[in-house]
């Protein structure tokens, strides 16, 4: 069985190899690296860099809200793949020979699942966790989640669906994380009490 959307799969993936600056572009954004370290020296940004108190606030509840979703949707797709073993269809390099020499070409041939998409649901649960509390904040966050999620399509180590999956996921569990959050007051608030005297927020 393949994803519904293979066709357009084939479609982009075939685009791959015909402007090599722009793979060396989408390598980079499909990277292991490049979108997590922006993502997280732009928390750590918004955690310290604003001198205005009650942006600095919601910044900073925002950073902990979007950690935690974080931290919940990477357990979340484990236990959806390997808990329950949900793997409805292969990776599109494992099908197409477009998306295999796409993935040869930008990125590598990941051995994990392809739905839902990991990095998806990571990049948007983050991002969203951030939106709960700072719409403005949130908007760098949203950018680099749907630049490394679109870059894995084009590597074909994902299909559309996977990707719009794991985004789904990754939204879902951000409101579930700040309900918690709301649930658990003040616990939050003294955390960060304890973190401020330690000159840590």
């Amino acid at each position: 069985m393949t994803s519904p959307d293979a066709q357009l799969s084939i479609w982009i993936t075939g685009l791959a190899g015909k402007a090599p600056f722009f793979d060396k572009v989408m390598s980079l954004l499909a990277c292991d690296f490049f979108v997590p370290v922006s993502m997280s020296l732009i928390l750590l940004f918004l955690w310290f860099g604003t001198r205005d108190p009650a942006r600095r606030n919601k910044n900073q509840y925002g950073a902990m809200c979007a950690s935690a979703s974080l931290g919940f949707a990477n357990f979340g797709v484990w236990l959806l793949n390997h808990a329950f073993n949900f793997n409805p269809w292969p990776r599109p390099f494992e099908v197409h020979e477009s998306a295999k020499q796409a993935a040869e070409i930008v990125l590598y041939l990941p051995g994990d699942p392809s739905f839902p998409a990991n990095v998806a649901a990571l990049t948007f649960a983050a991002a969203m966790g951030m939106w709960l509390y700072s719409r403005r904040s949130s908007i760098p966050i949203f950018t680099l989640a749907t630049l490394w999620s679109l870059a894995r399509v084009y590597a074909g180590v994902h299909y559309p669906l996977d990707v719009l999956g794991g985004a789904v996921i990754g939204v879902v569990i951000a409101l579930g994380t700040y309900g918690l959050m709301r649930l658990l007051w003040p616990l939050p608030a003294i955390c960060f009490w304890f973190a401020r005297k330690l000159y840590v927020a």
